[in-house]
């Protein structure tokens, strides 16, 4: 699972399974299995309260550590969770917490519940081998399969071919609907399925047992799309310039997800026409580039595309790694640039949240949607690919060696890296916690000026306007300076005032103010690490109470197995398509004064 690391997680309620990479820390994967673990200073050692027993492959106790519990703890296996590595399996317990309470994203369970799957397992006897009445081994197969249509590849005629030796044998088939796509020897085989989030610049997906709902793996990479146009806008414009360009972009996605997908029917020696289903999410431009459907109406007003609802197509249509008479799903969308990703974070929430939330999933293209009661309003909101680090000098996505934290103490500049290593740059969640700090130091003021005077390091005069040093080029993974600049400031000011004005105006429309929203979900890498005290400070969103500020994670992959692995889910998503009210940013009154007033960091 590209070499990350099995954390078990055991609650009062039942035990969840988070993935996290060698390094990490186990604070990391409590908060990235949606868990909000006690601890107000955001997983950085210093309030204590994040202590829990551990077993399992992990770091040695840290000095913090020993200092902060008694001999008795430490015999025990307590750790401080935040300062914990894991560096093989492991293991934790938190007794004190339960997951209903826990309105959770993407949840590495050992076992989806409620599984309900259109696809179903039917047995069959196969006639022997008559030498006397010699009939060919598909028509006897077709014979014990009678009533069902088959869609079987030379893949299954040739496993049968090997049972097919002078006596009857029993064999299970695949049902989706009433074909028959794939047959196994009784008591072996596996019938899979593929949840997959196409984002705009990174690509993760799910390998699902469809009969048992165990999640048997699961993959990322990045979006190589991205070569074309760093945004979705720039993606349509190289379409409508470029006769080829559709083709082309269809391409990219397939093979990058095509390459996920071997690379999990690998590591369990299972083979593509095991995968007999696959549900779909993503933005509508990016739903479209994977179909292959002309994307130009999504560029101008409008902005309508070629299709909204639900859609599905055989999985040989794409040239997808998967059963060739397999569907692909893909889940409705809404209006606009409100996609099936959107609909599917409110999947993965559903029945778990209080009466008033928002819902905020920032990526390159980002959707806000709020409800109030009965009431379901969207916006998306053109932040730009800052918050995943593009166009920031040395921004990168979340991923081992990027900086996800910045922190004051003894008035000098900490950070942490996820997975333990050398910095190679700063993640969103980062650059939101720099500029936070900058503006408590008064380095950084409301307009977003930087006064590089009162810097306790390095900085300099670049290109880019004054340019602070923030790790030194000896301490980095590339021997380069972590660096951020007046232009960065820009970047991040522009995409925080986005997401403030459709926060804002969301709000409007719904007639309500702060205090009467329950909670504020963030999906995303960006949400994974983000920090609430942060996110309020720089005036990204209004203030409301930091605790009812969570992260939960790739919400929209979570919403995409719960489509994949329980029906009624399918319907529920069409349900949410129909009644959220989109609302043009673009066309609104106030989105100009809303926005300009947004860029202020305060």
């Amino acid at each position: 699972m590209n070499n990350r690391l099995k954390v078990r997680i055991y609650t009062a309620s039942e035990p969840l399974v988070s993935w996290v990479e060698k390094g990490q820390t186990v604070w990391d994967s409590v908060q990235q299995a949606g868990i909000i673990q006690r601890g107000e200073c955001g997983g950085r050692g210093l309030c204590l309260k994040c202590k829990a027993r551990v077993k399992g492959e992990v770091s040695p106790p840290t000095d913090e550590e020993l200092s902060a519990l008694s001999p008795e703890e430490v015999s025990q296996g307590y750790r401080l969770t935040c300062k914990c590595r894991v560096l093989g399996e492991t293991s934790v317990f938190l007794p004190d917490i339960r997951v209903a309470d826990c309105k959770t994203g993407l949840l590495m369970y050992e076992r989806y519940p409620g599984v309900l799957s259109a696809v179903r397992t039917v047995s069959a006897n196969i006639p022997r081998f008559d030498r006397t009445n010699p009939i060919p081994l598909l028509e006897r197969v077709r014979e014990a399969f009678k009533g069902y249509d088959l869609e079987l590849t030379p893949l299954d005629l040739n496993l049968m071919a090997e049972l097919d030796k002078g006596a009857d044998f029993k064999v299970i088939g695949g049902l989706l609907e009433s074909t028959v796509l794939r047959i196994h020897p009784e008591g072996s085989g596996c019938f899979l399925g593929v949840a997959l989030d196409i984002g705009t610049t990174s690509l993760s997906c799910v390998l699902v047992d469809l009969v048992s709902g165990e999640l048997l793996g699961e993959g990322y990479t990045a979006n190589s799309q991205i070569a074309y146009g760093r945004d979705i806008l720039a993606r349509i414009s190289y379409v409508m310039e470029n006769e080829q360009g559709l083709k082309v972009l269809q391409e990219k996605v397939i093979g990058d997800i095509s390459g996920m997908i071997k690379t999990l029917l690998a590591k369990l020696n299972a083979d593509p026409e095991d995968i007999l289903e696959m549900t779909v999410v993503g933005n509508p431009v990016m739903l479209h580039l994977f179909l292959g459907a002309d994307p130009r109406g999504l560029g101008h007003a409008p902005y309508m595309g070629l299709f909204r609802d639900a859609f599905s197509v055989p999985g040989g249509n794409l040239g997808m790694t998967m059963h060739p008479a397999g569907r692909v799903r893909l889940l409705p969308q809404i209006a606009g640039f409100l996609g099936a990703d959107i609909v599917a974070c409110l999947l993965a929430v559903d029945g778990g949240s209080p009466p008033s939330f928002l819902l905020i999933d920032i990526g390159t293209n980002g959707e806000i949607v709020l409800k109030h009661k009965d009431l379901l309003l969207a916006c998306s909101v053109a932040a730009g690919p800052a918050f995943e680090g593009g166009g920031i000098t040395s921004g990168m996505v979340a991923r081992t060696g990027a900086i996800d934290r910045f922190w004051l103490e003894d008035g000098k500049l900490n950070y942490n890296v996820i997975g333990g290593v050398k910095p190679e740059g700063i993640c969103g969640s980062g650059l939101i916690d720099l500029v936070h700090v900058l503006l408590e130091t008064g380095l950084l003021d409301e307009t977003g000026l930087i006064h590089a005077e009162r810097y306790y390091g390095a900085w300099r005069d670049s290109e880019k306007g004054v340019e602070l040093v923030i790790v030194d080029g000896s301490k980095t993974e590339s021997g380069i300076p972590v660096v951020f600049n007046q232009e960065d400031v820009r970047r991040l000011q522009l995409a925080k005032a986005a997401v403030r004005a459709g926060v804002d105006i969301l709000l409007q429309e719904a007639g309500i103010a702060p205090e009467d929203i329950g909670e504020v979900m963030f999906a995303g890498a960006f949400g994974n690490y983000l920090n609430p005290k942060a996110v309020l400070g720089t005036g990204m969103i209004p203030q409301f109470q930091p605790e009812a500020i969570k992260a939960i994670g790739n919400a929209a992959l979570r919403g995409a197995i719960a489509a994949l692995l329980v029906i009624p889910e399918r319907e529920k998503a069409r349900q949410y398509a129909r009644e959220i009210r989109a609302v043009e940013l673009a066309d609104h009154p106030d989105f100009s004064r809303v926005f300009i007033a947004g860029m202020e960091l305060k």
